[in-house]
């Protein structure tokens, strides 16, 4: 359930971003998805989804490769202990911290370099990277879109960012999941289908 709740976690962080801007724009959003009738939002659904998912969104298999210098972070230890200390910055790095439900520990943090804020890199307790952000948009202008993969190269997840406290999940294939508000997901009938502690 922890993995789990990470994985819908992660790409709700504040880090300042920049990647192409292709155009991710839908016009007006504001978080008013329990009032959107059934049609609403089957069109706010079908919408995002084409922007994400212009292009498939596959395995990749080069991305120990091309990320091996950043396999094991070098600066393990002062970043771990910015991250607890609860440091939005520290360096040359945005930085944010992942707690596990009572907030007493992190079990992973997120660094982002300052002069490449494209990706975000998602490190374990002991400094291994796990995840990596591939992101698409402007920040802090939204909309933006974010794809996560494992460092084995396996997509997690697509989430298209419409502000802080809303966002829009599908799964890989594409298939949506549920829209985050704040920190509450809810499903297309309005069921709250999971809860997390920060967002």
């Amino acid at each position: 359930m922890i993995k789990k709740l990470f994985l819908f976690l992660f790409l709700t962080i504040p880090l300042s971003v920049y990647a192409g801007y292709n155009d991710i724009y839908v016009a007006d959003i504001q978080y008013d998805w329990i009032n959107k009738s059934a049609m609403e939002k089957e069109e706010m659904i079908s919408e995002v989804h084409d922007i994400i998912f212009e292009n498939p969104i596959e395995q990749r298999k080069d991305l120990k490769q091309l990320f091996k210098d950043k396999l094991k972070d070098k600066n393990h230890i002062k970043n771990y202990m910015a991250a607890s200390a609860g440091y939005e910055e520290y360096e040359n790095n945005y930085i944010s911290a992942f707690y596990y439900k009572k907030k007493k520990y992190i079990y992973m943090y997120a660094l982002q370099d300052k002069k490449d804020v494209t990706k975000a890199y998602y490190y374990d307790a002991l400094g291994n990277l796990r995840y990596i952000d591939f992101i698409n948009g402007e920040f802090p202008d939204y909309p933006y879109y974010t794809i996560q993969y494992s460092i084995t190269g396996k997509p997690i997840s697509a989430i298209y960012n419409i502000s802080k406290d809303c966002q829009y999940l599908y799964k890989p294939n594409g298939d949506f999941e549920g829209v985050w508000y704040k920190h509450k997901l809810y499903n297309k009938i309005n069921k709250v289908i999971l809860t997390r502690t920060t967002y």
